[in-house]
């Protein structure tokens, strides 16, 4: 990550932790009513910016789901004097997502849920395509490196100096299929969302602790060259989901 990247990400994640103060401050366990706007037919999916709202389509998606790990024990156990438990959660992922969401969208990726205390995004990913195909697994292996640098070189030590926090650790897990997308729920308080097996086995990849696991699907799309750094260390997921976790050999 070079030295201008590294500035905007410290930016956005002191930024980001100024509006989580004001917002706890001013709002948040103060009885006061949040505004919630909503746009139904826009879409933050790679190559499918809007959907009708009786529109399916299908398409080829590359899961990228990052995890916060331990965000229970963060809940329930104090360790500071300045904040509370909900405090440090709060400010620890209003400090985590911007800056992981920064990376992913400045690389074509498309973060479509928050998920309390991680991310889910989408890669387009044409398997039918090998260079194309190709090129999203070198951008995607280089953003999940980029999250763990970012976590540990910028987030973690800005947590520390402000709240003396701990450092956090993330699972990140990747995994790709044909999905589909629709409006789901009831009119007219639908949301879009992606369902495919890609969706189901990310959740079950992202929970290791600083590393990226990848499925045996993927691992085995993952483009190779003779010399390659890239290395992957077969591990059972669950009883149903074997993967890899990578790791690179400097």
């Amino acid at each position: 990550m070079n030295t201008i990247k590294k500035q905007e990400i410290e930016s956005i994640v002191i930024q980001s932790l100024k509006r989580a103060e004001e917002l706890w401050d001013n709002t948040l366990e103060k009885d006061k009513e949040l505004n919630f706007s909503k746009k139904a037919s826009k879409t933050n999916i790679p190559g499918n910016k809007y959907l009708g709202e009786d529109e399916y389509k299908s398409d080829c998606f590359l899961a990228f789901m990052i995890d916060m790990r331990d965000s229970t024990q963060h809940l329930i156990q104090a360790i500071s004097a300045k904040i509370s438990q909900m405090q440090r959660v709060f400010y620890e992922v209003s400090a985590l997502l911007p800056a992981m969401a920064k990376i992913i969208e400045d690389a074509d990726g498309g973060v479509t849920e928050y998920l309390g205390d991680g991310l889910l995004a989408l890669f387009q990913f044409p398997a039918d395509d090998k260079h194309k195909k190709d090129n999203v697994c070198r951008n995607v292996i280089t953003v999940a490196n980029d999250c763990l640098y970012a976590l540990q070189e910028i987030v973690n030590p800005i947590l520390n100096c402000k709240y003396g926090l701990p450092p956090l650790e993330i699972g990140i897990g990747m995994s790709y299929s044909q999905s589909i997308i629709t409006h789901f729920g009831v009119k007219p308080n639908t949301q879009i969302k992606v369902i495919g097996r890609c969706i189901y086995d990310v959740s079950k990849l992202s929970k290791e602790r600083n590393k990226i696991a990848v499925d045996k699907t993927l691992q085995l799309a993952w483009p190779s060259s003779e010399g390659g750094k890239l290395r992957f260390e077969e591990q059972q997921f669950d009883d149903n989901l074997i993967g890899f976790i990578v790791s690179r050999d400097d």
